[in-house]
């Protein structure tokens, strides 16, 4: 199979593991010494490293040669002298309101450097790696490292491989935040080779969204967002590093996600955006408006928006003054307007109409960019690993709850890694917009099969099937966000769905 062709697999692997465990120690070396692993140093057990070599031979990538030292299991993908690029979702360096929680929010290091050593194994000495995110903009960038371990993955890999492997913090700003409230930003290096600036213009899946004028992003300048998504123009600004790849590999972590339903691959790409505010997360109003910030139109709702917004705006101009203003106003205000743990606003809920367009549309903008040309004849080459040892549930994609998974999941389509791992987290893949749409006819696919081809290998027998024939008491129940329940969950009426989508893929 050639490596463009792979992104037509629908094939996904998941390995369960003998427990929800990550290995304690960075640089989390292989406990087995493995024919194929060339890099010596081998450490106590470690049950993601042989999770993710399950998920390779699972897959059966160079299977001629599996259990022997020349066993290239990526080699298909891969080839030496590539450029590759690891991303990981490092939305915050820890819960948001669990402050010595971080497991369930962000990817450990050690996914991270099985999957590396597996790409080195493919470059054969030439090429080049880069592990990079660009995380929340009050995340600290030190802590992440330590931890995630990855500082100490980088530091041995500089004296263990030939190859470069380096580390990269994609954001030019950081800000400080304080009780939800912006104190000002500071400037940071950014991505050194720069960034590519993509107008989708009509294949954007915004062209269609009434929503222009009243796009929130994600700070306080709606006008930056709403510039870039009027009169025709539908913009992304998105890293050259990552653009420029020759293969991509995701590597999210298992969440809940208030906006969109689930966070995986296709979410996870938010990060590689330099341009944050750019993005569009909501439309203000109700759905009788034409908005999807708060389900239902109400005073209070009007005069939460009415607030917040002048607040922010002056906030904005005059953050010295006014963001302790606002620090306060909101503090005296949660009684009366609610938490947002229990409030649905944001456009935190599944009738958010606005956040999965431009979910596709940032996985169109990497998929079909090469960092100068857009659109690319083929998909740049992709492959997923998706750490679900320790999962989050209810309220993520910032404050999860800890669920022990024990799961990791491997493909090489983002739309049938996604599909697949929803399903096993208890939920209908058809019921999430982002999933849904991503099979309507487009000119940039993201997923080129049938939802009904997506099939799953797996060392656990009862996942072992397309996901039409899985049994739900066999998937994993995770909680959804509050404003997700009653949703997404399988349940008969998906059964039904199914078999019709089943129907017309065949016909």
């Amino acid at each position: 199979m050639s490596a463009n062709s792979l992104f037509s697999n629908p094939v996904v692997a998941a390995h369960k593991m003998p427990s929800a465990k990550y290995p304690a120690a960075a640089p989390f070396h292989p406990g087995v010494a493995y024919p194929e692993y060339a890099l010596k140093t081998v450490g106590v057990e470690n049950l993601v490293y042989d999770g993710v070599r399950n998920l390779l031979h699972s897959l059966e990538l160079d299977e001629a040669h599996y259990g022997t030292p020349e066993w290239n299991p990526l080699g298909e993908l891969i080839r030496p002298g590539d450029k590759v690029v690891l991303k990981p979702n490092l939305i915050g360096h820890q819960h948001r309101y669990k402050f010595d929680e971080w497991d369930q929010v962000i990817t450990n290091g050690s996914v991270m450097r099985a999957v590396a050593d597996y790409v080195l194994i493919a470059l054969k000495g030439k090429g080049e790696v880069w592990i990079t995110d660009g995380p929340q903009l009050d995340a600290k960038w030190e802590i992440l490292l330590e931890r995630t371990g990855l500082q100490k993955v980088i530091d041995w890999y500089a004296s263990a491989s030939s190859v470069p492997v380096k580390l990269l913090d994609l954001r030019d700003e950081a800000e400080d935040v304080r009780g939800d409230v912006l104190f000002g930003k500071t400037k940071l290096p950014g991505d050194p080779n720069g960034r590519t600036e993509i107008n989708l213009a009509s294949r954007s899946r915004l062209i269609d969204h009434q929503g222009s004028g009243r796009y929130y992003g994600a700070t306080y300048d709606q006008k930056e967002t709403n510039y870039h998504h009027s009169d025709g123009r539908h913009e992304y600004r998105i890293s050259r590093t990552v653009a420029s790849a020759d293969v991509f590999i995701n590597l999210p972590k298992i969440k809940t996600h208030k906006k969109v339903g689930v966070t995986l691959c296709l979410k996870n790409l938010v990060g590689i955006n330099t341009g944050r505010n750019w993005l569009p997360h909501h439309t203000d109003g109700e759905p009788a408006n034409g908005g999807d910030q708060f389900p239902v139109a109400s005073t209070r709702g009007r005069s939460e928006r009415f607030g917040v917004r002048n607040l922010e705006r002056l906030t904005s101009k005059h953050p010295k003054l006014f963001a302790p203003v606002y620090k306060a106003a909101k503090k005296a205000a949660t009684p009366f307007f609610g938490h947002t743990r229990q409030t649905i606003r944001s456009g935190n809920w599944h009738g958010n109409d606005t956040c999965w367009r431009m979910v596709q549309d940032i996985n169109r903008c990497l998929l079909y960019s090469d960092g100068k040309n857009f659109p690319t004849p083929q998909p740049k080459r992709f492959f997923a690993v998706v750490d679900g040892v320790i999962a989050g549930e209810a309220d993520g994609p910032a404050a999860p709850d800890r669920l022990e998974a024990g799961v990791l999941i491997a493909g090489f389509n983002p739309v049938s890694v996604d599909c697949a791992t929803a399903r096993l987290m208890g939920f209908d893949p058809m019921k999430i917009p982002t999933l849904r749409e991503a099979f309507a006819p487009a000119d940039l696919k993201l997923v080129p099969f049938a939802y009904e081809k997506i099939e799953i290998k797996s060392n656990r027998p009862q996942w072992q099937h397309k996901l039409g024939e899985l049994k739900d008491e066999d998937t994993m129940h995770f909680k959804p966000h509050f404003g997700w329940v009653g949703q997404i969950e399988w349940n008969e009426k998906s059964v039904a769905a199914t078999e019709k989508q089943t129907v017309a893929g065949a016909a």
